[in-house]
């Protein structure tokens, strides 16, 4: 089970965006799973259009890590809002620009709900 969290509901200039990944295993004993920034994807959307997409910043292969029955694992990943234009890791995002956001996790064909967050202008 994949769920997505934002550290704070709105971010003023300045302030990146961070959003907490948690898997938690459901199957019936310990596994092993690739679970890092190459593996989880995290894509923030305004108004429909996509404005950043953590797999453009090409990260690392994952670790395997060992997963334990509805133990949750957790990874933080951080959005630079500082683009000025649509330039891959950067997003697509105007500077300055403000407003509601949205955004999803996505890893090993499983989605999140989708979380909504607030960036001021």
């Amino acid at each position: 089970m994949l769920s997505l969290f934002t550290s704070q509901p709105s971010y003023d200039p300045g302030k990146d965006p961070q959003f907490d990944v948690y898997a938690v295993s459901t199957a019936s004993a310990a596994c092993q799973m690739a679970f890092g920034p190459g593996s989880v994807r995290v894509i923030v959307t305004r108004h429909g259009q996509v404005v950043w997409d953590s797999a453009a910043c090409k990260p690392a292969a994952p670790a395997a890590v060992w997963f334990q029955t509805g133990v949750p694992q957790l990874l933080t990943i951080s959005w630079s809002r500082t683009a000025t234009s649509p330039a891959g890791c950067a997003g697509s995002l105007p500077a300055g620009a403000s407003g509601t956001f949205q955004a999803v996790a996505m890893s090993a064909g499983q989605d999140s709900s989708v979380r909504t967050f607030t960036l001021t202008g």
